[in-house]
């Protein structure tokens, strides 16, 4: 009687397991769903992390998801950017999906961050992916971030651009009068224009897009500072 009851119990046990098993399998599962940082330098163009999303369902037709923020708390400063499917979305509004396709075994990178603009602060955003057919299939990354207490700042007299706003044309006065390596981002993240110029130089901008931009003086210190195009 004994050996039956025990018998019984595992037989029980396992078929728990087995459902279990089966359960987690058809999950969809970021790689990493918890990113935390406390030393972010402000002066940095920007900060974004990378979690991939892997679905790993059972069910063929589990194929159809959105992802949403549905949770933000952010300096007014700051903008965020969610990249994913080959597409970056600026400022995403709580709570609006965006649907996209990942096939079974495919993994989907999601790129989560803010443009920081110079701005102190503390930031926390929730991204939440949930199967569109099988709405119990979700999963979440989050990324917390914080700037450092204590920050290099820009000496203003580094370098100075002009006119800021900028136009068709814009020209950086260095400090000593030199050449520099300068790059300069959408609010993105893409890169835009880089040369090496001169103290003075007139640098052609007419091909630009009106919007604000990250301009970096790269060398020994990176500098950056934010300009706008009208």
């Amino acid at each position: 009687m004994f050996n039956r009851l025990f018998l019984c119990n595992i037989n029980i046990i396992l078929l728990v397991l087995m459902i279990f098993s089966f359960s987690s399998n058809a999950q969809i599962n970021f790689d990493k769903n918890s990113f935390k940082s406390s030393f972010v330098d402000k002066m940095n163009f920007d900060y974004a992390v990378k979690a991939y999303l892997a679905n790993n369902a059972t069910n063929a037709s589990d194929t159809l998801f959105n992802w949403e923020v549905i949770s933000l708390n952010q300096p007014n400063e700051w903008e965020l950017q969610v990249c994913t499917d080959g597409e970056c979305i600026a400022d995403p509004p709580l709570n609006r999906t965006h649907p996209f396709i990942l096939s079974i075994g495919d993994q989907e990178e999601f790129k989560i961050g803010w443009a920081l603009f110079e701005q102190a602060g503390s930031g926390l955003v929730k991204v939440a992916v949930t199967s569109i057919n099988y709405p119990e299939n979700k999963d979440t990354v989050t990324l917390e971030i914080a700037t450092l207490s204590s920050l290099r700042s820009v000496n203003n007299n580094t370098f100075i651009v002009k006119p800021n706003p900028i136009s068709n044309y814009m020209s950086i006065d260095f400090s000593n009068n030199s050449s520099q390596n300068i790059i300069l981002y959408d609010i993105l993240g893409n890169k835009v224009l880089s040369e090496n110029v001169f103290s003075g130089e007139r640098i052609n901008t007419s091909n630009l897009k009106k919007g604000v931009y990250i301009l970096r003086i790269v060398g020994s210190s990176d500098f950056s500072k934010v300009i706008h195009k009208n």
